[in-house]
C-alpha cells in the first residue's frame, strides 16, 4: 500500500509530533467504536456512538439503572477510562546493563508496568501467548502503586526518586490508606484490562493471588475477559508445614486463577511420571507392548441403557454371564464381539475372573496428563524452596515470598508454544523469566520473555529490607528491586549457560528504562511567544541519542523491539534497515548536500534487501541541518520514490 497522493505544496515528507494521535500509545477507543461500527453500522454517526439506538437493537441484553450484578467501587470508571489513555512516554534503551543486546529477544524493562504495557500496546498487542503475574496480594504492607491519572509519567517518576521528592506511601497500609480495598482494585483494575488486549487469542492469564482479595480478582478477571473464559481456579500448596506462631488456621495455599483470551486457548498435557507408566504391564506378551485393565462394566442401568444388558460366553467353560444386576456392560454387543476377536478383554491368570477387564494399551493412551486444580508442593515447589534456590544464586536472601521454577515450568507447559512470548508485568524475583530459559534448555524451543518491574526503592534502615538493599550496594547497583531482578537474570543465564555447553539458548535481555518521550511538547510561554517558537525548532529533548529515537519511533509505529537490525553509514549517516529493509530509518542531521548521496545511497540498500515494501523515517529536525529544509526535503524524498516506486509505503520524520 502506498501514501496517497499528494496535494501541491504538501510536505513531502511529513512529521509525526508527540502531540498527533500516531504519536501516542494506540487509540483504543477509536478502535472500539470502529468494531462496534462493523457489527452496527447504523448506531454511529459523526464517529459518536447512539446509545439509544444500540438498546434498541440489543434490547433485553442490555442491563440500565443502577442496580445491577457485578463488582463496583470507588474510582472504577476513571480506572477503565485511564486503561483507555495512551501513554506519551517512551522506553530509553539500556544497552549498558544489557547482556546481548544486539541477538537477544527477551525484553526486561524497569517501570510502572502500566505505562510500559501501554507503550508496547501497538507492537505486542495479539502477540503474548501466556501472561503470568503474582500482584500484591493486598495484605496491608504490599506495594500498591498510587496511579495519577493526570500526569501519569511525572507521577512515576516522583515516587520512584527519579525527580522531586518522593512523599507519599506506597503501601497498602491499612492506617495510611483509608479505602484498603478500593485503591488495590484501582491499581489492578486497568492493567488486567490492557493485559487482555496484549494476549493472543488462544492466549492465557494466570493471576497468583492469596485469600485476602482472590474474590475480588476473580471479579474483575470476569469483567475484563469474560465470565465464560474462565477456566480454572488451581490450588497451589505454597508450604509444607504450618507456622508455630499462627495465630488463626495456618493458610498453607495460594491460589492461581486462569482465565483464557478465547474459547481458541487450548490446554496443554502434562507429561507422563515413569510411576504412570510402570502401571503398564505385558504379562500376556502382546505383540502390541505393555497394557493395563480396565473395567468392563458400567454402573449405567439397563433401563437406561437396554441395548448394553446382554450375556456374554466365559473363555473357560462357556458359562453366559451376565453384568451385575444394576449395572450393564461398557460396550454394545457388536463392538464386545470385535473386542474380543481382538484379543482386548483379559480373564486374570488362567481365565480365573468371573467378569472380564478390558485392555488398554500405552501406546493407544493420551500422551500426557490433564491438570488438575490441585498443585501440591511435591510436584511444583514451595515458597521455602524457591527462597532458597533464589538465595543461592545471590548468595543472600533478598526476597521473601519468590515463586518456585517448578511453579512457573507447569503453567509454561499447559499454556505452552514453542515460540511463545511468556508476558509478567510483576517480575519480581524474575521466576518467570528463569522458568522460561530452562524450558527453552530442556526441549530445545525458543520462548521469549518480557519482564516489567518497578524501580521500588529498598531501605537500608528498614529490616526488612536490609539485606536486598546491601546487595544493591555490594553489586553497585541503585538500591531497588528492578535491580535484583536484572542481577538474577544476568546469574539465572550464566548458570543455564554452563549447564548446556555448545546449546543455542537466547539467554541474555534487553534493558529498557520508562521515561518521558524524546519529544518535546508544544508548551507555547505566551509572555514570551518568540522564544516559545524558536525553541520547538528543535523538538528532541536534550540528551536524547539516535537510539532512544529509534525505540520510540517503533514503538509509535507497532514494531517489535527486537526487530533483526543492521547499520551502515552512508554518506557520513547512520541508516538503520529494520526487519529486511521493511522499515529504514536516518536520524542523522542531513543537509541538503548530503540529500542526493544519502538518497541514492538508501535506495541501492533497498534494493539489495529486496522487501516487499519499505517505509522510511528521518528525524524532522535533522533534516535541512545547514538550513535548506525544504531542498533537503524535496530531494530525498524526490531520490527515493524515484528509485524504489511503488516499494515505497511511507516516507515521515518524527
Amino acid at each position: 500500500m502506498t501514501d496517497a497522493p499528494r496535494a501541491a505544496g504538501a510536505d513531502p515528507i511529513p512529521q509525526i509530533t508527540r502531540d498527533d494521535e500516531a504519536a501516542g500509545s494506540g487509540d483504543i477507543r477509536g478502535d472500539n467504536v470502529a468494531q462496534l461500527k462493523a457489527l452496527f453500522p447504523e448506531i454511529v454517526t459523526d464517529g459518536q456512538v447512539d446509545f439509544d439506538v444500540l438498546r434498541q437493537l440489543l434490547g433485553d441484553a442490555i442491563e440500565d439503572g443502577e442496580e445491577r450484578y457485578g463488582l463496583n467501587w470507588k474510582g472504577k470508571r476513571k480506572a477503565r477510562a485511564f486503561a483507555l489513555t495512551p501513554s506519551l512516554g517512551t522506553l530509553l534503551p539500556v544497552p549498558d546493563e544489557s547482556v546481548n543486546w544486539d541477538s537477544t529477544q527477551n525484553l526486561m524493562i524497569e517501570g510502572d508496568n502500566l505505562e510500559v504495557m501501554k507503550l508496547l500496546r501497538r507492537s505486542y498487542a495479539g502477540q503474548v501467548k501466556l501472561i503470568y503475574i503474582d500482584p500484591p496480594y493486598n495484605t496491608g504492607n504490599d506495594f500498591v502503586y498510587p496511579d495519577s491519572y493526570q500526569d501519569p509519567l511525572s507521577n512515576y517518576l516522583t515516587l520512584t526518586g527519579q525527580s522531586g521528592i518522593c512523599g507519599e506511601s506506597l503501601t497498602s497500609e491499612r492506617e495510611a490508606a483509608g479505602r484498603f480495598h478500593t485503591s488495590w482494585l484501582n491499581m489492578m483494575y486497568p492493567r488486567l484490562l490492557i493485559a487482555k488486549e496484549l494476549l493472543r487469542d488462544d492466549g492465557a492469564i494466570f493471576v497468583n493471588i492469596a485469600d485476602e482479595e482472590v474474590t475480588n480478582m476473580r471479579k474483575m478477571l470476569d469483567e475484563a475477559f469474560g465470565e465464560d473464559n474462565f477456566v480454572a481456579s488451581i490450588i497451589w500448596q505454597k508450604k509444607y508445614a504450618v507456622s508455630a506462631d499462627e495465630r488463626g488456621l495456618g493458610a498453607m495455599h495460594d491460589y492461581i486463577l486462569l482465565y483464557r483470551k478465547s474459547d481458541k486457548f487450548v490446554r496443554g498435557l502434562l507429561p507422563r511420571t515413569a510411576e504412570q507408566d510402570d502401571r503398564y504391564t505385558n504379562i500376556d506378551n502382546d505383540p502390541r507392548g505393555r497394557w493395563a485393565s480396565d473395567n468392563y462394566v458400567s454402573n449405567k442401568s439397563r433401563e437406561e441403557r437396554p441395548t448394553l444388558w446382554y450375556p456374554i460366553r466365559h473363555p473357560k467353560d462357556g458359562r453366559e454371564i451376565w453384568p451385575e444386576p444394576h449395572a450393564v456392560w461398557r460396550y454394545t454387543k457388536d463392538k464386545h464381539e470385535e473386542l474380543d476377536l481382538d484379543n482386548r478383554l483379559y480373564w486374570g491368570p488362567d481365565q480365573s475372573y468371573e467378569k472380564p477387564r478390558m485392555k488398554r494399551f500405552l501406546s493407544e493412551v493420551q500422551q500426557g496428563i490433564v491438570p488438575s486444580t490441585w498443585w501440591p508442593f511435591q510436584e511444583v515447589g514451595h515458597n521455602d524452596e524457591a527462597q532458597k534456590a533464589v538465595g543461592a544464586m545471590l548468595a543472600r536472601k533478598v526476597f521473601s515470598t519468590p515463586k518456585p521454577v517448578r511453579l512457573i515450568d507447569r503453567i509454561i507447559t499447559i499454556c505452552d508454544d514453542p515460540k511463545a512470548i511468556v508476558m509478567d508485568f510483576f517480575a519480581g524475583s524474575g521466576t518467570t523469566a528463569q522458568a522460561v530459559l530452562e524450558k527453552n534448555a530442556a526441549d530445545g524451543a525458543n520462548r521469549r520473555y518480557i519482564m516489567v518491574q518497578l524501580p521500588e526503592s529498598l531501605d537500608v534502615n528498614d529490616a526488612t529490607q536490609r539485606t536486598a538493599a546491601e546487595f544493591c550496594d555490594a553489586i553497585g547497583r541503585p538500591r531497588n528491586i528492578a535491580e535484583l531482578t536484572k542481577e538474577r537474570l544476568r546469574r539465572a543465564g550464566t548458570k543455564i549457560n554452563e549447564e548446556n555447553p555448545g546449546a543455542k539458548i537466547d539467554t541474555g535481555f534487553r534493558v529498557y528504562k520508562l521515561s518521558t518521550s524524546n519529544l518535546k511538547p508544544w508548551q507555547p510561554d505566551t509572555e514570551d511567544l518568540e522564544l516559545s517558537i524558536l525553541d520547538a525548532v528543535e523538538n528532541v529533548l536534550p540528551g536524547r541519542t539516535e537510539e532512544d529515537l529509534l525505540v520510540e519511533l517503533l514503538l509509535k509505529t507497532g514494531i517489535d523491539l527486537t526487530l533483526p537490525e543492521k547499520k551502515r553509514t552512508i554518506a557520513g549517516k547512520t541508516v538503520h534497515a529494520l526487519g529486511g529493509g521493511t522499515l529504514m530509518v536516518c536520524l542523522s542531521d542531513i543537509g541538503a548536500d548530503d540529500a542526493e548521496t544519502l538518497g541514492q545511497g538508501m535506495a541501492d540498500w533497498v534494493e539489495a534487501l529486496d522487501p516487499v515494501q519499505t517505509t522510511v523515517y528521518f528525524k524532522d529536525t535533522g533534516l535541512g541541518a545547514d538550513g535548506n529544509r525544504a531542498a533537503t526535503k524535496a530531494n530525498l524524498a524526490a531520490i527515493l520514490r524515484q528509485r524504489l516506486g511503488d516499494r515505497i509505503a511511507k516516507i515521515a520524520s518524527i
